[in-house]
């Protein structure tokens, strides 16, 4: 018959260290530890073995009433040993991220204002940013399998606020930051299964496609869902996602409904080889709705929105002057409504990456229920490290809108900006600028802007104008 005598002695060691007077020496079983930094190895536990004797000592000395420990004692080192030794690792977290805040004024007085041209799609945006953004990401890995996949989970509390955002009847928008989950989704990642890819579900940024000195997304699909991704067929990589926002119907539903469900089929094929160092992405999507009648309003029509498709092509073509270039175009149809986009951006280094300099080219023409809206722009950035960490940046930019009626509106936008950041590159971080913004518009553009086109914060200081500054502090870090 076995014996349960080992057993026996950890169950008593447990207890005795459970009920040990607050005298005793080691941590108690049962007591929580502090928490420690999650780490992908365990803690290192306590040293069993007796320290060595120093000089002049027997090794066979009884030891003193001091070292001796009691027979409670060793009980409980036995016992917090087999907790330390069964306590699993936690998962190993890694900490990205993002975030920018900046204060200003404007040159007539008052707060910082934002210049942009109404109708325009995007703003160009070194010192011409009234905002705020809060993104810190944590990404947990919780599982790896001998097949080398690995699974985790990604959460990010984070929080966008305007200057222009109202403050609520609580009033207390000056004093804290709202925080919202942005993202929090599950995945399993280098799944052989999936042709290697990765499979998702949960909230999170999806889809995105960015160019960088306007802040500008010529793809962006944040949503509810689940998806593949990333899987290896043929040359390139394959994505599918499903997108679902279980809220979105209120702005399209004259009342919060149960019988409209709009969601998105998202797909996009990257990796495809071209040149050297050249790359061709394909994205497409459907854009549909499901859609019942409701049964407990009577009157209340549930509208069935257009079905709408839109595709596009981007080609990548890396060591290109230093950097990088990106040409897209993108088209988006439905039944009352036409978009499409040419867009380009060439990416420069100089001086062995500290100086850069990135020029961006855009032409959009939107027709919505027959009217036509047409925008190009035109824009570029230089960085350059003067000493240390001390930078200047320098940004142009002109948009103009070609309205089906009426005259055309323009507006041009420059800003010279002392930065100090990790350098030597301009990408590190994190960055704080002291920046000042000039915007000079026409006639036509003042007249949009007077209306609130641009914002209620520049109407009400420059709606009289054809011109004006702001000037600030600014940081920005990503991480």
């Amino acid at each position: 018959m076995r014996s349960n005598r080992p057993i026996g002695y950890l169950a008593t060691a447990a207890i005795i260290a459970t009920t040990s007077t607050a005298g005793a020496q080691g941590p108690a079983l049962g007591n929580p530890e502090p928490e420690q930094k999650a780490q992908a190895t365990p803690p290192v536990g306590p040293a069993t073995e007796p320290p060595a004797p120093t000089a002049g000592e027997s090794p066979t000395a009884p030891a003193t009433r001091e070292t001796a420990p009691s027979g409670d004692e060793a009980m409980r080192k036995i016992a917090a040993e087999e907790a330390t030794k069964i306590k699993p690792a936690g998962p190993a977290i890694e900490f990205s991220g993002y975030t920018r805040a900046g204060v200003g004024l404007n040159v007539r007085g008052g707060k910082q204002v934002c210049f942009g041209l109404p109708g325009a799609d995007t703003k160009w945006r070194l010192g011409n940013e009234c905002d705020y953004v809060i993104e810190p990401k944590f990404t947990a890995k919780i599982l790896a399998l001998q097949d080398k996949s690995s699974w985790g989970a990604v959460v990010m509390p984070a929080l966008y606020r305007s200057y222009e955002d109202p403050n609520g009847a609580d009033k207390t928008y000056f004093a804290n930051l709202p925080v919202e989950f942005k993202q929090i989704y599950f995945y399993g990642e280098n799944i052989p299964q999936l042709l290697y890819g990765t499979v998702w579900a949960g909230r999170r940024y999806y889809d995105r496609l960015h160019l960088n000195i306007n802040d500008q997304f010529l793809e962006i699909h944040d949503s509810d869902g689940a998806g593949v991704e990333d899987m290896h067929v043929g040359p390139g990589k394959l994505s599918a996602a499903f997108l679902m926002n279980p809220n979105s119907e209120s702005t399209i539903a004259p009342v919060p409904t149960a019988n409209l469900a709009p969601f998105e089929l998202s797909a996009r094929y990257t990796g495809i080889p071209t040149l050297p160092d050249g790359e061709l992405q394909i994205w497409a999507g459907f854009i549909g709705s499901s859609t019942s009648e409701d049964k407990a309003d009577p009157g209340v029509n549930i509208p069935k929105p257009d079905n709408a498709f839109r595709i596009a092509a981007y080609h990548m073509l890396g060591k290109v002057l230093g950097g990088s270039n990106l040409v897209g175009a993108k088209l988006e149809y439905s039944e009352h409504h036409l978009r499409w986009r040419a867009a380009v951006q060439q990416q420069m280094a100089f001086s062995a990456g500290r100086t850069s300099v990135d020029v961006i080219g855009e032409f959009r023409s939107a027709k919505d229920n027959d009217v036509t809206n047409n925008w190009v722009s035109l824009g570029a950035r230089a960085d350059t490290q003067i000493s240390g960490p001390f930078r200047f940046l320098f940004e142009t930019g002109i948009d103009r809108v070609f309205p089906e009626a009426g005259d055309q509106s323009q507006l041009i936008k420059a800003t010279a900006c002392l930065a100090i950041n990790a350098s030597p590159g301009p990408t590190a971080g994190p960055a704080i600028r002291l920046f000042y913004t000039h915007a000079f518009w026409n006639d036509a553009a003042q007249t949009a802007i007077a209306a609130g086109g641009s914002g209620k914060r520049l109407a009400q200081v420059y709606s009289d104008a054809t011109n004006g500054g702001s000037f600030g502090i600014q940081t920005e870090m990503w991480w």
